[in-house]
């Protein structure tokens, strides 16, 4: 953790413990869960699990999950006794406190030609690169040689890009890969929605890894903390760096603590 980071975060505990109002955003791939090849195998770090478990069960935090997974995956791999509040598919979906789920409207236009991208995918035999989602494809290549991964992506891009022509379609890079997606909603989008239903006083934290993450950063700029959560630096708008597990459960266990502080 970089030293001038550390009075940033010492004064965000000091205020955490006397906020009236609590809210943890929380990035699930590369964030709470290390990436794996297998998807429905990206199972929380050792430790998350309980700690979320605690601090949902201290009822003084309002605990969100905010993934580009749709909502059905991410259920099984937290694993928690209590079902958070979740916003899926980059905001596309929101699970809500009664178990219901809100889904925003997907054009015709943006399904079908979703559906053409998976298709071509197949077509050429990379369906088992896809992950299809509720308003987005995804199209990973983790952990192949950078030669390939470089073909990959001019190959997609070139496959995808004529999809997006006035279809209300974008294309955005990720850690490991490239989505094509519903334009109009993002991450930014669904912490804007949180944020209009927070006091002005609330501590509020983001907590993501992914360059899709930087539009919750830019959209908590000012108004809350922002934690990016990786191995490695890069060039950020998040206030400040935090190498997982570790330093992740550290977070998280200072979250809990000074939350329940009377």
């Amino acid at each position: 953790m970089e030293e001038p980071k550390i009075c940033s975060l010492e004064t965000f505990w000091h205020l955490l413990q006397n906020g009236p109002q609590k809210v943890l955003l929380l990035d699930y791939d590369g964030t709470l869960a290390p990436f794996h090849k297998k998807r429905d195998k990206a199972f929380p770090y050792p430790g998350v699990r309980k700690i979320l478990e605690e601090i949902q069960q201290s009822g003084k935090t309002r605990l969100v999950i905010v993934s580009g997974r749709n909502i059905k995956d991410i259920v099984p791999l937290l694993g928690l006794k209590q079902l958070p509040e979740i916003w899926g598919g980059h905001g596309f979906e929101h699970l809500l406190p009664d178990t219901s789920v809100q889904r925003q409207k997907i054009p015709a236009t943006c399904s079908l030609n979703l559906q053409k991208a998976f298709l071509w995918a197949k077509e050429h035999g990379h369906e088992h690169n896809c992950e299809q989602k509720t308003s987005s494809l995804a199209f990973h290549w983790r952990g192949l040689k950078e030669e390939t991964k470089e073909q990959l992506e001019q190959k997609v891009s070139r496959a995808w890009e004529p999809l997006t022509m006035g279809h209300n379609l974008e294309i955005q890079p990720f850690d490991g890969g490239l989505e094509l997606r519903c334009a109009g909603m993002h991450k930014g989008d669904a912490i804007k929605q949180i944020l209009d239903e927070c006091s002005k006083d609330a501590m509020i934290a983001y907590l993501g890894d992914d360059l899709t993450d930087e539009d919750a950063f830019k959209a908590l700029k000012g108004k809350g903390l922002s934690v990016l959560v990786r191995d490695t630096q890069r060039d950020t708008l998040a206030d400040c760096w935090l190498t997982p597990p570790d330093e992740l459960l550290d977070f998280l266990h200072h979250w809990y603590r000074y939350s329940t502080k009377t």
